[in-house]
């Protein structure tokens, strides 16, 4: 157990430093020369309101207006060169929109910069938003809390893997999208990363692993190969919404491959549920492996392949699922416009949603054979293997 549990730190603290390697030097070869904002963000706390004033605007017909509300407030620097500094602040509310900030008040924690006061163009320092950042670390560590109380030595290790995993796509992949750098290969490489620091960090070096990596690789090869011949099929232009417009000129040396980007995404976005099923399956092969009485390849591959069509059947559901919830809002503006559905199913922006649930289904589909075969047979010496 002693030699068991060495070995375990051995291979865990290999793969953290490796892992370390690949980020940094993913973000060295990354780095993109890109557009730079002027405008500067500070934290402020509110001490107190000073003066309210709500402004009368007529609409186009004459026959309407709508009040505007300027809060002018004292707030206090909690960040930046300004750290101490008390000064006096303005919240402009403009009720154009239907959804509006609620007034500041005293004790606020909020986000400030120095711009234009859009009712007199003035400069002053301005209200941006709520500063929601501590209690968002305070969201996360409690649930980094939860994870190592219910998965003690596991829960570590997923919360490492997760920190790495956020470290390939944040400071590797896309700056390197964002560079000019090859967006396919760009994917490959930090998908090939991802699965092997994951399931490496989580489970060690052992058969169950090598078949997790074999089986999440095919079910991921799979779908790229899939993404790739339905955007030529369909004619995908990487146009999804006006938003990829401005990517176009976020680097003028290299504009940025749409088409490619959109092939990326569906990529990715299969990942990890396909790394779920094929650590699922890996593992209940590794169990069969274990208490088998009767052990051969045939008889594993059967009982791998029934536990398989349950996961194939949950994880499809899930993963349709977190796509319908990330693009709520836009089904449900898209429903309420009474849209024919010759048009809706037409448009670009439906269509890639509807391929990446698909897509990344068939790599689960995948993932569970090659898994179950794999393992299979990596689990029955060659005298036992009876097919």
């Amino acid at each position: 157990m002693k030699k068991y549990f060495s070995k375990s730190v051995i291979t865990f603290i290999v793969v953290t430093i490796l892992s370390t390697f690949f980020v940094y030097i993913g973000v060295n070869i990354s780095k993109a020369d890109l557009m730079t904002s002027s405008e500067q963000f500070y934290r402020a706390k509110v001490i107190a309101l000073e003066d309210v004033q709500v402004s009368e605007i007529s609409l186009d017909d004459g026959a309407s207006s709508v009040s505007n509300k300027s809060v002018y407030f004292k707030a206090k620097f909690t960040s930046g060169p300004d750290k101490g500094k008390t000064e006096t602040m303005l919240q402009y509310i403009d009720y154009m929109y239907a959804v509006q900030s609620k007034t500041v008040e005293k004790g606020d924690s909020i986000v400030v910069s120095y711009a234009a006061d859009p009712s007199s163009s003035q400069e002053m320092w301005m209200f941006i938003d709520y500063n929601r950042i501590n209690h968002l670390i305070f969201i996360c560590l409690a649930f980094f809390a939860l994870i190592i109380l219910i998965g003690r030595s596991k829960g570590v290790a997923t919360i490492i893997s997760l920190i790495f995993t956020a470290g390939g796509i944040f400071c590797v992949y896309i700056p390197a999208i964002l560079s000019g750098r090859n967006i396919y290969l760009s994917t490959i490489v930090v998908s090939i990363f991802i699965i092997l620091m994951s399931l490496t960090v989580i489970n060690g070096v052992n058969i169950k692993t090598f078949c997790a990596v074999l089986g999440n690789m095919g079910g991921v090869a799979v779908a790229g190969l899939l993404a790739f011949l339905t955007n030529h099929l369909l004619g995908i232009t990487g146009v999804v919404d006006e938003d990829c417009l401005f990517l176009m000129y976020v680097n003028s040396q290299h504009p940025l491959d749409l088409r490619a980007i959109v092939w990326g995404s569906i990529v990715i976005g299969s990942l990890g549920a396909v790394m779920d099923v094929a650590m699922s399956i890996a593992s209940a092969m590794n169990e069969l492996s274990e208490t088998m009485e009767e052990k051969s390849a045939k008889r594993m591959i059967r009982s791998g392949m029934n536990i398989g069509k349950d996961a194939i059947g949950t994880m499809t559901n899930t993963l349709i699922l977190a796509y319908i919830g990330g693009s709520l809002a836009t089904v449900l503006l898209l429903v309420a416009s009474n849209k024919d559905p010759l048009y809706l199913f037409n448009m670009e922006m439906i269509v890639v949603e509807v391929l990446q649930g698909i897509i990344g289904s068939t790599g689960i589909l995948f993932a569970v054979p090659v898994t179950v075969v794999i393992a299979a047979y990596l689990y029955n010496k060659p005298k036992n293997h009876n097919v």
